[in-house]
């Protein structure tokens, strides 16, 4: 029987990532796991997502926004009654949680679900996490109707 006695759910503060989130910690209180809930700001990213916020303070603008995006899973895993500890780390995003992947026994993560063009153009996070993680990962997407 696999057991995940420590579970890396990672959050980007997108709508589409609440449902991996929800899942992973309903999986996490079934099985009481500990959580970690990750951010990874990505360190390329700073110039086109703070134009406006003040020059020179993008990683403040960041650090803020990576904030947010562990929010509603620590407020859902308060909740559920599931202990989260937050984590905050700036690099590439799939390398990163590759990184991380090293110290838990299951990651958690989101997919938008792209497909062709879009997805080749965008390339998935998700996809790479799946394909080089030192240990399984669980992607969880929105259901349609």
């Amino acid at each position: 029987m696999i057991m995940y006695k420590k579970i890396l759910i990672t959050s980007d503060g997108s709508e589409s990532n609440k449902y991996a989130i929800d899942d992973g910690l309903n999986l996490a209180k079934s099985i009481g796991a500990e959580v970690t809930a990750l951010c990874v700001f990505d360190i390329g990213s700073y110039a086109n997502v703070a134009q406006g916020y003040g020059l020179g303070d993008e990683r403040g603008y960041m650090m803020e926004a990576s904030e947010e995006a562990l929010k509603y899973v620590l407020e859902k895993g308060k909740e559920l009654g599931v202990k989260v500890t937050p984590k905050i780390i700036s690099g590439r995003p799939a390398d990163s949680i590759v990184e991380e992947s090293k110290n838990y026994d299951l990651v958690v993560c989101g997919t938008l679900g792209r497909t062709g063009v879009s997805r080749a153009l965008v390339g998935s996070v998700a996809e790479k996490v799946v394909r080089m993680s030192y240990c399984p990962v669980l992607v969880c997407r929105k259901m349609t109707e």
